[in-house]
């Protein structure tokens, strides 16, 4: 089985960095990726990207709204029971590379690590 993915899009918002309680660090953004159309006014998918550990820390240093990026990594999914007792699921990209796009001061560089 085959699970990889790769987009182009910029972030809709600065990355979220938060802490495991064991200390992980783990960062969580929205990618708005356009949508292929005829339509000019077509809007953008906005798809939620998860980082962990030191690609985490880097999203906190480097990554700020409206970065273009390239994204790889697979599809992941998870399920959850919510504070009011309901049942939620989320598909998210768990990312294994990132790669910046719109060479900014990073000068198109990127940081990369492998599926843990």
């Amino acid at each position: 089985m085959y699970n990889h993915v790769g987009l182009l899009g910029r972030l809709a918002q600065d990355p979220e960095i938060r802490y495991t309680p064991g200390g992980t660090p783990v960062a969580n953004f929205d990618l708005a990726v356009q949508v292929p159309s005829k339509d000019k006014n077509t809007p953008p998918d906005y798809i939620p990207i998860v980082c962990w550990r030191e690609q985490a820390e880097f999203c906190g240093r480097y990554l700020t709204k409206g970065r273009q990026i390239v994204i790889e990594g697979r599809i992941s999914t998870r399920r959850y029971e919510g504070n009011d007792g309901k049942r939620h699921k989320v598909v998210e990209v768990t990312a294994a590379r990132l790669y910046f796009a719109d060479g900014k001061e990073s000068g198109g560089g990127g940081y990369g690590s492998n599926f843990a």
